[in-house]
């Protein structure tokens, strides 16, 4: 590891330990020091078995499996311990463990060591995750950024294993292709994939959609009964799409699931066994939600015994373009065209915010492929308000540098050369959209006369 790794993890407050695949201590930071009360020097070069010997990182590295959020009470520390410990790059064949260890709190208010282990967790997987040859249904997502590639090397370990996976991210980033190649690539990929929008799904309706119903429950009901959709998922994978939107009651029915399970169809007292993996998806912030009352903090943690968060688009570089280019791609072949994307237009996807993320993204490339005439799509071709994020982000470069108290400084001068020169450009975007002069009017709300005499003050030819 560089030195610059080593002062990140020295920070991050957490316990961190890695030990090399020989169970040899590769390194302790001073957290961890603090916990085993052994200075580090003394540590490192170390066989662990030799400084704890019940270590559960040595039980993971023994079964090459990796464990997730276990609790366990320190007697000599008076204190409960969670304790995750990765196996890199993969528990086949690894090379060091890593151990994370955070002090536990009953509190839902302190768990937000959570999110430091999912920073320590990415952080380290980033760096191994561009090298790693992840399976087919992971090569069909599009991204090469480091946050993005350790999202999905993460996803990768969870398809290996068989617990509850939490996929976190804003809205359009992709949360349920990364959840349905989980499923495609774990041991259940042969059995249903079952997904349930939870926002769709009316309160009244959730429980016989859920569980199923017997006969002769309800009005209106099938004379032979319903089965449920944990029916059909058994053996298989149920997915629940936006699980924030759940209500308190219905929440508690899938918690008595997960910890028992079987359930009881509506109007019946049979239980019915399930065997079913649970993978979950949110944009919401299920730790607030908790806090409010919102989301019960039970169901929480089983649910989340992973948790891997999806980064927005615009926090992803290249990827930006690289999944413009891969919908752009697919929409040709749909239509039958053949069409590239300009510099300039590549620029305004750079500086869009993209509050859609992928979802908007390939919208606009949707709809700019229609409107295009020519083989490259142009920023003319864009939505009108996707032209405006490339205002915004000249606008910078657009204000002079003077300062009010330079010489030649001017009051107004800021509004009146910026809006000229924004002026400039809308009308040449209008000429570029509308070569017809007369259109180009009618679009503008001008006159010809004050349309030509603003082609002549900005020298439009």
């Amino acid at each position: 590891m560089s030195d610059n790794d080593l002062r990140i993890l020295e920070h991050v407050g957490d316990a961190i330990l890695i030990t090399a695949k020989d169970g040899s201590v590769v390194y302790a930071n001073e957290a961890y020091c603090r916990i085993i009360g052994l200075p580090a020097e003394s540590i490192i070069d170390r066989k662990l078995c030799d400084i704890e010997p019940d270590s559960l990182t040595l039980k993971a590295m023994a079964n090459r499996t990796e464990v997730f959020h276990v609790h366990k009470y320190v007697e000599a520390l008076k204190m409960g311990l969670n304790c995750s410990v990765l196996l890199i790059p993969s528990p086949a064949d690894f090379t060091q463990s890593v151990t994370i260890v955070n002090r536990f709190h009953q509190d839902a208010a302190c768990h937000d060591f959570q999110a430091k282990q999912r920073y320590v967790e990415s952080y380290l997987e980033a760096g191994i995750a561009q090298g790693v040859e992840l399976p087919l249904p992971f090569r069909k997502l599009v991204g090469t950024s480091n946050s993005f590639r350790a999202a999905l090397h993460m996803a990768y370990k969870a398809g290996k294993a068989d617990f509850s996976v939490l996929v976190t991210g804003e809205s359009g980033v992709g949360k349920e292709l990364l959840v349905r190649a989980i499923h495609e690539s774990s041991q259940r990929r042969n059995h249903e994939f079952v997904s349930i929008n939870c926002a769709a799904i009316p309160s009244t309706l959730i429980e016989s959609e859920l569980f199923g119903y017997a006969s002769g429950s309800f009005t209106g009901g099938r004379r032979e009964g319903k089965k449920g959709l944990f029916d059909l998922a058994d053996k298989g994978t149920i997915f629940f799409d936006e699980v924030a939107d759940f209500e308190l009651n219905t929440q508690a029915k899938i918690l008595r699931v997960l910890e028992e399970g079987e359930f009881r169809r509506v109007g019946d007292q049979k239980c019915i066994p399930v065997d079913t993996r649970v993978l979950s998806a949110t944009n919401r912030d299920l730790n607030r939600m908790m806090l409010e009352g919102k989301f019960r903090e039970d169901l929480y943690y089983r649910l989340n015994t992973m948790t891997v968060h999806v980064p927005p688009i615009r926090e992803r570089g290249r990827d930006i373009e690289l999944l413009a280019e891969h919908f752009l791609s697919f929409f040709c072949e749909q239509y039958k065209k053949n069409a590239g994307i300009s510099r300039a237009t590549l620029d305004i996807f750079y500086a869009h915010a993209w509050p859609g993320n992928a979802r908007e993204l390939r919208s606009v490339v949707h709809y700019a492929l229609n409107m295009t005439d020519s083989d490259v799509i142009e920023p003319s071709d864009l939505p009108h308000y996707l032209l405006l994020s490339g205002g915004r982000a000249a606008l910078n470069k657009r204000i002079p540098q003077k300062g009010a108290d330079s010489e030649d400084f001017r009051p107004g001068f800021v509004y009146r050369d910026v809006m000229d020169a924004f002026e400039k450009d809308l009308i040449e975007v209008i000429l570029n959209r509308y070569p017809n002069r007369t259109k180009a009017m009618q679009a503008l709300g001008l006159s010809r006369r004050s349309f030509y005499l603003k082609l002549k003050k900005h020298g439009i030819s």
